[in-house]
């Protein structure tokens, strides 16, 4: 059968028109180390049987909207004895294929990095195989152009339907076909922790003689929202498909926020006579957390100095501590003091202020570190403390960029502060974005807003319409997430600024591509899994890296910007995806009575990495959690809260 377009919506064919975007391939059935192609008996509009000696199919297609149909398939061992296979769907694309992807594992097959996570169609020779759980969208696979997209996944309806795996490979004519099988297969070998590979997985169905099963699963045929954004349709079809997950309880904010403070304050430590916040915890080995190192106190990133401090002055302003004013601001004016070198840039860790021109530091660390040093330098002008060296800092920073911004690598990815660029590569410079928007704002210097609006459309233009961004996850080198982040925040910034719907639609583009990363539905987990024991739900987490699969709380930090993304552009999706990640990045935080690996967490703390599928340990147990308390989760989440009235 033939899924056609013609005028303006999808319709089933049994033949191949003009107007056919894609072709129902006949089911496979994947037994004893082969795979043998139930050919078609009959169609009849859009039911197909398809049949052999130990094989009997009912395919049903049903339309669900203009761009969604639900493949009912019935499966029937018709053989005298049990069997053990494995069963596939596959679809074929009829029109020439520019770009694929399988959310949060392959974005047209992770050109981008030095690492060895999986790239291209195949590794050895033989298809990559992946498990439905290390997609965003169960099993989802997505070929497209610039007039279609065509994308294959599989229903969370039942266990059966859901435990499932996807491929994208190119047939013996070269054209690409996109698969969907069940259950569980990981070939030809698994990718089972950061550039390391385990022995493949996979499992098998077993059907006694006349036993039937079914299965369900959905095919996407849309044209894309934008070239090489073909995976919108989806993601705004799975909010329904899959629900939200507002089983989960949250504390409240007041909760929250006394929680994470206590968090944030434990943090606070000092190096050499210069207070900071370090950058988190481990398990000491006695049953009790110590600090990781002694001389990490990193100004954004993972250790969220300026942040944090802004968060200590909301603390003071909210409910009258003093104490956390006078911590955050001692913090603050020994970074702006001590750790800003002589050509504007920042240092990235407290450490280096005793070499600062010989120190080096990353874009997103020195972007976002003077983003938050203006949003500080407002915040106390607005209760009557002037902090002009905050700003200043800020301003330095952005004054090397005025001057130093490349036309051909944009903003680099890392400097030597004494100016020198050691490495253009990846989408990480656009953390300065926001920080030029600030200093605009304070200044109305029109040099800033000029050079924000020129590298984002550099960037956009580069990497971000291309549907990809790197290399921000600093511990990696490959496709990533989080990148996208700063083209959300300047998007609308720069909207807000100029008026410009061309801003506005590069947050939005922005947007889906970080959600493409947000996890849709909950994985089927073991009894004995840590998720299981620990009631955690998977929903609303987001993936980190094509390097690194696991999931993480960075969520946090873009869920105000997609209520704001709401209310400008009246689309309720976003505060809908907003509310799913609050609610998922607010599980299992230290409350004082927490246990878990039989040591009680912090007050506030969150574990940073939550291992989904088989990823992580290296032992191929799926559902666990790490020990890391690492600093970022809780200024993120204070973030958020800060925006709030409670």
């Amino acid at each position: 059968m033939y899924i056609l377009y013609k005028n303006n919506s999808f319709c089933i064919s049994d033949a191949a028109s003009d107007g056919a975007v894609c072709e129902l391939l006949a089911p496979v059935c994947i037994e004893n180390n082969s795979e043998t192609v139930i050919p078609l008996s009959e169609a009849n509009g859009n039911v197909a049987i398809y049949k052999n000696e130990e094989n009997e199919v009912k395919l049903t297609v049903e339309k669900v909207s203009d761009t969604l149909f639900y493949l009912r398939r019935t499966w029937k061992n018709t053989a005298k004895t049990a069997r053990t296979l494995r069963l596939s769907q596959r679809v074929r694309p009829i029109f020439e294929v520019g770009r694929y992807l399988i959310p949060c594992v392959s974005i047209n097959g992770n050109e981008f990095g030095a690492g060895f996570e999986p790239k291209g169609l195949e590794r050895d020779g033989k298809r990559w195989v992946f498990g439905y759980d290390r997609a965003a969208i169960p099993a989802c696979t997505l070929t497209e152009n610039s007039d279609f997209a065509c994308a294959l996944f599989a229903s969370a309806e039942d266990a059966l339907s859901l435990e499932s795996s996807c491929s994208i490979y190119k047939d013996e004519q070269g054209s690409f076909v996109q698969e969907l099988s069940h259950p569980v297969a990981e070939l030809p070998i698994t990718y089972s922790s950061r550039d390391k590979y385990a022995e493949g997985y996979e499992s098998f169905l077993t059907l006694a003689p006349d036993e039937t099963l079914e299965l369900g699963a959905y095919l996407s045929v849309s044209k894309p929202r934008w070239e090489n954004y073909g995976i919108c349709d989806v993601l705004d079809s799975a909010l329904e498909l899959y629900g939200n997950n507002d089983n989960i309880n949250c504390p409240t904010h007041k909760q929250l926020w006394d929680r994470s403070i206590t968090f944030a304050k434990s943090l606070v430590s000092d190096h050499k006579g210069n207070k900071g916040f370090i950058i988190g915890f481990l398990p000491d080995g006695n049953g009790g957390f110590s600090y990781r190192g002694d001389t990490c106190f990193e100004l954004a990133w993972c250790g969220q100095n300026v942040l944090f401090s802004r968060m200590l002055i909301e603390d003071y302003i909210r409910f009258g501590h003093k104490d956390s004013l006078d911590t955050a601001l001692e913090i603050l004016d020994t970074r702006a003091a001590i750790c800003t070198a002589k050509s504007g840039l920042l240092a990235a860790q407290l450490r280096d202020f005793e070499n600062l021109d010989g120190a080096a530091a990353d874009t997103c660390n020195m972007g976002y570190g003077a983003y938050e040093f203006v949003r500080t330098y407002l915040t106390l002008k607005n209760i009557g403390i002037d902090k002009p060296a905050y700003f200043d800092a800020a301003r330095g920073f952005c004054d090397f960029f005025c001057e130093n911004y490349s036309e051909i690598y944009g903003f680099g990815k890392k400097w030597r502060l004494d100016g020198t660029c050691l490495d253009e590569g990846g989408t990480i410079g656009g953390f300065v974005i926001p920080a030029l928007i600030k200093v605009y704002e304070v200044t109305k210097e029109e040099k800033y807003l000029a050079l924000a609006e020129r590298s984002m459309k550099f960037y956009m233009e580069r990497d971000l319409d291309k549907f990809v961004s790197t290399a921000g996850a600093l511990d990696t080198c490959c496709v990533d997430k989080e990148t996208s982040f700063p083209f959300i925040v300047s998007g609308i910034l720069l909207y807000e600024n100029t008026k410009n719907e061309l801003y506005l639609e590069y947050a939005k583009k922005a947007a889906y591509y970080f959600t493409s990363w947000m996890f849709h539905y909950d994985p089927i987990y073991a009894e004995d899994s840590e998720i299981r024991e620990y009631g955690v739900t998977v929903k609303g987490m987001t993936s980190v890296s094509a390097q690194h699969h696991h999931l993480d709380m960075y969520a946090g930090i873009v869920e105000p910007y997609l209520r704001r993304l709401a209310k400008i552009t009246g689309d309720t999706l976003w505060k809908i995806r907003a509310d799913m990640m609050w609610r998922a990045v607010t599980q299992y935080i230290g409350d004082g009575e927490l246990e878990i690996h039989n040591v009680v967490r912090p007050i506030g703390s969150q574990n940073e990495a939550l291992f989904h599928c088989r990823w992580g340990f290296g032992d191929g147990k799926r559902g666990q959690l790490n020990d890391w308390l690492v600093a970022w989760p809780c200024a993120f989440r204070l973030s958020v809260l800060a925006e709030e009235e409670f």
